[in-house]
């Protein structure tokens, strides 16, 4: 186990890979990956995120589900 799945408790997969394909975890929101740029991202991709139900946004890491 990551020292980031540790301190947060996410069980999410990114945490785990050495070099993960995106730069934050779709379910905690936590960098994964800060070898990778930030990107500025348009509310199309953030809803189409929404769509494939993801809390956080996989290359920025804005909030996109708000708390139940």
């Amino acid at each position: 186990m990551t020292h980031a799945t540790r301190i947060n408790g996410c069980e999410n997969m990114n945490h785990r890979r050495p070099n993960s394909p995106v730069a934050h975890c779709p379910q905690c929101g936590g960098v994964v990956n800060s070898q990778i740029a930030g990107q500025q991202c348009s509310e199309a991709k953030h809803a189409a995120s929404r769509r494939h139900r993801s809390t956080f946004c996989v290359d920025c890491g804005t909030r996109l589900i708000a708390d139940r």
